[in-house]
């Protein structure tokens, strides 16, 4: 790897937008800053012997001269911002201030590095005492667990002993890895203390092994004002002894902390030079890579910096990032021609960007500024001197605009803007949109018209979607190798394509019938498929087609173990959806008895069955073998969206259950084979013979996959019996057997399949994300209570409290309404006053935010979304401070209409809508000599959801309701109907249809 190549001198036309180093500037603006510390420090005169008080001192001096500094400066280059035409001079402006702090955090954090020591030998010595006294607890504790131990152990018999003996092993263990922890912590802090207490840091020394170094748009010298300040520190702590790293550790906490208190807020990373980097292989880290590699050093050592960037180098997955980069390209979202997000759209700044690092992943170069990347690309023939500049331009032009956006609303927003119909809540950072473009074109006299700006913007747009197409295009115009136990592949990665398959080198090369004749080999070819998401060439699935007369059931048992383990890799990567519809892909032609045969079927026969078989087309929009794919497909992204939403019960889910999950998944309709059967019943018995003919014996794994397959669609009917909710969440625990990874599984199983069984389906999830979301909560609940109370009890406990909570919200809903009409003070805090002074009292603590929330929903300048959130946290301010009682005596005036309607309506209804609704429905539902009250309810889109309906005397009533939606054509999904008995004896009736 390269880490000094810069043949920018030899295109000219791309100096203005390069970044030039100039330490003088930084000197000075380093020198000036340090002048103001000491004149506001010296005076001060605080003793050095107060470790804690002297360091507090120090640090609130820097908060409050540097960040005055940063304030002044940062508005000064966002004026002049205005008045430039190359946003670059802007970037680099920005990136010097940035630069010249951290200069001045170093040097003023390294004249604390004395006290820095102290305070660091204190707190290893008072660790040391507290541990060296916990050690002989726990080793007690231990004593008297393993006596526990023992004594239950002479009675195994007993059931309840056995339960007692797993808690009591548990605790054993827990204790063992305890004192281990801490003896090894004792014996650390026993070398490390004499060290930390001889440690002498002289400057050169720490920068010798020190380094600090800017990141992404940073390290590129590209700090917009949107752009995140990201940071690196490095320490070769192979040269430094435990104690002097752990000086250098606490120095670097505390730069960091100074610039979090002067308002600089960083996002930074740590390293050791010798440390395990392994971890940033995961497509999840991979990002990090580049990050690290186009870093660009601010003090201390460069050969520090590039020792780690070639450790980088050396670890980064090339085929796994240019995969990963491909795919991020790729689903990069296309901008409307008034809208855009300039860093995230495609033909924004990142759809740039990707290409940039696939070269210089590619070619072993990772320049730190992009004008450079671009002439080395120009160098290599990829683009050429004009498309070079063009990009330069457009960058530029996005820069500008970014720059403008992120200070849009606070430096740019006045009164002359407000005189010109702007609204300051259309102004988003990032985002280019008529609102920001129009303040644009007010203050930035670079543009004569709103033509010419769109005219250059959109050029600019598509210069870099153009563009940034062609180099990805050019680079990955190139194969790789790719190596198996037994054979190779050739991978085209521009058309993410394996287009040959060839015995290994040095050996005589064989049809592929001869490389596959073992069927594991073909599994781990399919295996790498899931992994990479690649294709097989037209020529290769139909050279592989030969396969399916080779691998005959003969051949599948000998090798069923080995099989079975091929298949769960293959089942557990990302891309397994992929491989299995390759795997359908390739077959034989058709044969005498109109059998089809295919590559899958060799392993799986019922698979075959199948290929293009219809059924259930009033539901189902595709054939039974495309609808399992896409499902299959479907569950990966939603383990993701698991992952990524509910971490906390990803992690329960070990590879096994994944496993067991795209089995089902795979099995759930292949009961549809054999018409006469309930498929969800045959398919468990198909699916257990075909795991049992191709290796596995795991009794677990059977299970849970009949369990999936014959519960495939049970959740989604639970999740629409509104009628009795209760009971849904009732049967879905008995279903999964009160185990929660059962719960998640049936999940995951049922909402894949939903999705992939139409377009419709994939667009209409919410209700059942919204149960399952319930039933969590609920199982969430059971698990931490300490109750032993039945399942069904519990659940109509929580949902009693639910009810509870919804009308406690509703009553706040309708107080924040009514003070909008009147005033705050004379509907909530005068009344409040009256009530109870306890709680008027504790809500003063609160009464500021409650005067800027109102205010906000006063103005009536927020869109829907800000106006709900707004709402949501002026109830929840209000909900801490006041209970249920002083609720209802504030409220004295609605209670005979909420009690009536918290009553009659039915709880699905209630439990599934925000107060706002329901406070809504009152007012409809509030004429009850009304012979008939109906309210339409709609979902976000204006399409209708649901109805609400009061009725009374009213002969036949449950007929006529049925023959008015059949005459409209709509369908009722679920349903539940109160019957009210008023005390005079009158009938009404409440309904709520979905």
């Amino acid at each position: 790897m390269d880490t000094n190549f810069s043949p920018i001198e030899n295109y000219p036309f791309l100096s203005p937008f390069i970044f030039n180093e100039d330490p003088g500037i930084i000197e000075k603006h380093k020198i000036s800053i340090l002048k103001r510390l000491d004149n506001v420090w010296r005076p001060l005169k605080i003793d050095a012997c107060q470790t804690h008080e002297y360091l507090a001192a120090r640090e609130n001096v820097f908060a409050t001269v540097v960040a005055e500094h940063f304030e002044k400066q940062y508005q000064i280059i966002v004026k002049k911002s205005l008045s430039t035409n190359n946003s670059f001079e802007t970037l680099s402006q920005n990136t010097r201030l940035l630069d010249s702090i951290i200069h001045t955090a170093f040097e003023y954090a390294f004249e604390d590095l004395p006290i820095l020591k102290e305070r660091i030998n204190e707190e290893l010595k008072k660790e040391y005492r507290f541990k060296k006294k916990s050690l002989p607890k726990n080793q007690q504790k231990h004593e008297l667990n393993r006596k526990q131990i023992e004594k239950i152990e002479s009675n195994p018999e007993d059931p309840e002993q056995r339960q007692l003996l797993k808690y009591y092993n548990s605790i054993d263990a827990d204790l063992n890895r305890e004192i281990s922890s801490l003896t090894e912590r004792l014996e650390s802090l026993n070398e490390q203390m004499p060290l930390a207490q001889q440690a002498e840091l002289k400057r050169d020394f720490l920068l010798k092994h020190f380094v600090i170094f800017a990141r992404g748009g940073y390290g590129r010298a590209e700090l917009s004002f949107a752009s995140d300040r990201d940071l690196g520190y490095c320490l070769d702590t192979q040269q430094l002894s435990s104690g002097e790293a752990e000086i250098c550790r606490q120095f670097i906490i505390h730069i960091e902390h100074l610039l979090r208190i002067a308002g600089i807020e960083t996002a930074h990373q740590y390293f050791e030079l010798d440390e395990d980097l392994s971890r940033f292989k995961d497509p999840g880290s991979i990002h990090t890579i580049p990050a690290i590699l186009e870093s660009r050093v601010l003090l201390g050592s460069n050969n520090l910096a590039n020792a780690l960037k070639r450790r980088f180098f050396q670890i980064l997955p090339y085929e796994t990032f240019v995969l990963s980069q491909i795919r991020d390209y790729h689903n990069r979202t296309v901008p409307g021609l008034s809208q855009m997000n300039i860093k995230e759209d495609q033909g924004g700044l990142r759809s740039l960007q990707i290409p940039l690092w696939l070269a210089a992943a590619t070619f072993g170069v990772f320049p730190n500024q992009t004008a450079d990347m671009l002439a080395l690309l120009i160098q290599k023939r990829i683009i050429s001197p004009r498309q070079g500049f063009k990009l330069c331009q457009a960058l530029e032009f996005l820069y500008d605009l970014r720059n403008f956006s992120a200070v849009a609303a606070k430096f740019h927003f006045d009164d002359h803007a407000r005189e010109s119909g702007l609204s300051e809540k259309d102004l988003q950072i990032n985002i280019i949109n008529d609102a920001t473009e129009r303040l644009y074109l007010l203050k930035k006299k670079r543009f004569e018209s709103i033509d010419v700006f769109d005219r250059y913007r959109l050029q600019m747009v598509n210069h870099i979607q153009y563009l940034s197409e062609a180099i990805l295009q050019r680079l990955l115009d190139r194969t790789i190798v790719r190596t198996f136990s037994n054979f190779q592949v050739v991978v085209n990665l521009g058309k993410r394509q394996i287009v040959e398959i060839n015995a290994l080198e040095g050996l005589p090369q064989v049809p592929i019938s001869l490389i596959f004749n073992d069927p594991p080999a073909l599994l781990e070819l399919f295996e790498y498929v899931g992994q990479s998401e690649y294709d097989l060439s037209f020529d290769l699935k139909d050279e592989m087609a030969d396969l399916i007369k080779i691998l005959t059931p003969d051949v599948i048992e000998i090798h069923r173990p080995q099989i079975a383990e091929r298949f769960s890799k293959l089942m557990l990567t990302p891309f397994a959806a992929n491989a299995w519809r390759i795997m359908l892909e390739i077959c034989e032609p058709i044969n005498a008895e109109n059998q089809p045969r295919t590559l899958m079927g060799c392993f799986i026969p019922e698979t075959n069955k199948m290929r293009f078989l219809l059924r259930n087309l009033a539901y189902h929009q595709h054939p039974v073998c495309t609808h399992t794919i896409n499902a299959l497909d479907r569950t990966q992204k939603e383990l993701d969206r698991l992952k990524k939403d509910y971490q906390e019960l990803y992690q329960y889910l070990e590879p096994k259950h994944i496993l067991a999950l795209k089995w089902g998944i795979l099995f759930h309709d292949v009961g549809k084979i054999d018409p006469q059967t309930d498929h969800e019943v045959s398919g468990t018995s198909i699916a257990v013979k075909a795991l049992e003919r191709i290796g596995y014996d795991d009794q677990e794994l059977f299970t849970l996959v009949s369990l999936l397959i014959v519960h495939h669609t049970t959740v989604v009917q639970l999740s629409r019996t509104s009628a009795y909710f209760d009971q849904a969440l009732q049967s879905f625990f008995e279903i999964a057997d009160r185990n929660l990874i059962n719960v998640i599984l049936l999940f995951l199983c049922n909402i894949s399949d939903y999705i992939s069984v139409s377009d419709s389906n994939a667009h209409s999830t919410r209700s059942l994300r919204t149960f399952f979301e319930e039933t969590y909560r609920v199982f969430a609940e059971m698990r931490s209570s300490q109750k032993q109370e039945d399942s069904m009890d519990f659940i109509q406990t929580y949902l009693d409290i639910k009810k509870t909570d919804l009308e406690s919200d509703t009553r706040i809903y309708l107080l924040i309404n009514r003070s909008l009409r009147e005033n705050l003070v004379s509907v909530l805090l005068t009344p409040l006053e009256r009530i109870n002074q306890k709680e008027r009292k504790l809500l003063e603590k609160s009464e500021a935010e409650l005067q800027v929330l109102w205010r906000d929903l006063k103005l009536g300048s927020l869109d829907e979304h800000g106006t709900d959130q707004t709402t949501d946290k002026f109830i929840r301010t209000i909900r801490q401070s006041l209970s249920n009682e002083t609720l209802v005596a504030l409220t004295e005036l609605y209670s005979p209409l909420i009690n009536w309607f918290f009553a009659s309506f039915p709880n699905r209804f209630l439990l599934s809508s925000p107060p706002g609704m329901v406070a809504e429905n009152l007012t409809i539902f509030n004429k009850l000599e009304r012979p008939a009250i109906v309210n339409v309810i709609t979902n976000a889109h204006g399409r209708l959801n649901a109805l609400l309906i009061y009725v009374h005397d009213l002969p036949q009533i449950h007929s006529r309701i049925a023959y008015t939606l059949n005459l409209k054509h709509l369908n009722i999904e679920s349903a539940k109907i109160n019957q009210i008995k008023f005390a005079s004896g009158q009938i009404a009736f409440c309904y709520y249809l979905k």
